[in-house]
């Protein structure tokens, strides 16, 4: 028997396990985290002309809920009862519309489908109808009567209006679903999550047709904050305060489990350096696959002026265009 056979076999052997370990360890190496679908190296802030002056950027319009459609943005002005649809162009004009809501309303999510405008209450944890008709085009500000709300009723949901209320709605692409969104619920000894309803119209009423999704929350610190589409996915903000960071994520519509997608703390950071409120609270994805960031530059109790003061921090509008790739 050859007694260097089996060394000479136990050799190669091992060359092999080498060989896979070095190989598997190369591609490990070499493999480079998933590019971001946006690019905020050429993110640019857009600034608006507003019909009506009092809705420049440099008042406190507390701009909570941001959607796109047909090359305009619409932009809910929270407190003061206003819509802001804003031509998504380099020389961007802001039609300022008003609304005719329950005092005290807190306009704080928008989606459109067609002509019509659907709004989230937070103060009155409601939903509200909007026929805009032609009324983006044409006279200015102030010239015609305010557009009509009118409420969309829950059947059997138990949220109550507040100060932590509907952040966010949207309305499914391809079911008609309405999905609302409740920044945050729970505590610190039990753990904090948001919520988003999914709900259907049954006449002029709203009625859950599936359980709503829980999103869990690192902390109660943590909330999620306005909703959009993108490529089939539901995203949405997810903000943190204390500690001021910020994620785009998309949420899983099994399971409520949120990806993050965009990484943006430390850019939004250097923005408030420069002037800019970053209190990001509207999401919303462009035809063209831009994505637009709005922010809620004030923060107030109830008021009842008509229209907001100026501000210390301007209204970020940003723009983030698609990456090259994508």
């Amino acid at each position: 028997m050859d007694k260097g056979r089996p060394r000479r076999f136990e050799f190669f052997c091992l060359l092999i396990v080498v060989a896979i370990g070095f190989g598997c360890r190369t591609s490990v190496q070499q493999r480079e985290p998933p590019q971001p679908a946006w690019d905020v190296d050429r993110a640019e802030i857009v600034h608006w002309r507003a019909s009506d002056p009092s809705f420049e950027q440099d008042f406190a319009l507390e701009a909570s809920g941001l959607a796109a459609s047909g090359g305009r943005l619409y932009v809910s002005s929270e407190k003061y009862a206003r819509i802001l649809v804003i031509e998504q162009t380099a020389d961007a004009r802001a039609r300022v519309i008003r609304l005719d809501v329950p005092r005290h309303s807190e306009l704080e999510g928008v989606a459109l489908i067609g002509k019509t405008l659907f709004l989230s209450d937070e103060a009155h944890a409601a939903v509200y109808e909007v026929d805009l008709g032609d009324e983006t085009d044409g006279a200015e500000a102030d010239t015609r009567e305010p557009l009509a709300a009118k409420m969309l009723p829950f059947d059997d949901l138990d949220v109550r209006g507040g100060k932590i209320g509907f952040e966010g709605i949207e309305v499914g692409p391809d079911d008609d679903r309405m999905y609302v969104l409740l920044e945050r619920s729970g505590s610190e000894s039990t753990g904090c999550v948001s919520k988003i309803y999914r709900l259907r119209r049954a006449g002029d009423r709203l009625v859950a047709d599936l359980d709503a999704l829980e999103v869990a929350l690192e902390d109660c610190a943590w909330r999620l904050t306005g909703l959009a589409w993108w490529k089939g996915r539901l995203i949405a903000l997810r903000t943190q305060f204390p500690g001021e960071r910020y994620e785009v994520v998309a949420v899983d519509l099994v399971n409520g489990e949120a990806e993050v997608v965009l990484e943006l703390t430390e850019f939004l950071r250097s923005l408030a350096q420069q002037g800019w409120s970053n209190n990001v609270e509207g999401i919303a994805v462009a035809g063209d696959g831009s994505l637009w960031l709005v922010a809620d530059n004030a923060v107030t109790g109830v008021i009842d002026a008509p229209l907001p003061p100026p501000s210390d921090d301007d209204t970020l509008l940003l723009r983030i265009p698609p990456t090259a790739h994508d």
